[in-house]
């Protein structure tokens, strides 16, 4: 994730070795109750990266994924530091 000016925004970014997401899949992570097609038997309701992403956006940030099917995702966060 590339940023604008020095010391602008703060960043997170968290980073599974899990099944990965396919990339059909991608486009739809953050929207509510939807899962991926190769999640199998794993619980959840499809709720969590929703609410991650609503948060990001209330905080006028931004939030990227990154994924590879069975090498894992990366999630990195950006928030725009207020000064």
């Amino acid at each position: 994730m590339t940023f604008s000016g020095v010391n602008t925004h703060v960043g997170l970014g968290v980073r599974d070795q899990g099944v990965g997401i396919p990339a059909n899949d991608q486009t739809r992570v953050f929207e509510p109750f939807y899962r991926g097609s190769n999640i199998g038997e794993t619980f959840g309701v499809g709720l969590g990266l929703s609410l991650v992403s609503r948060a990001v956006t209330a905080l006028r940030g931004r939030i990227d994924l990154e994924s590879v099917p069975q090498q894992g995702s990366t999630f990195t966060v950006a928030l725009a530091k207020h000064l």
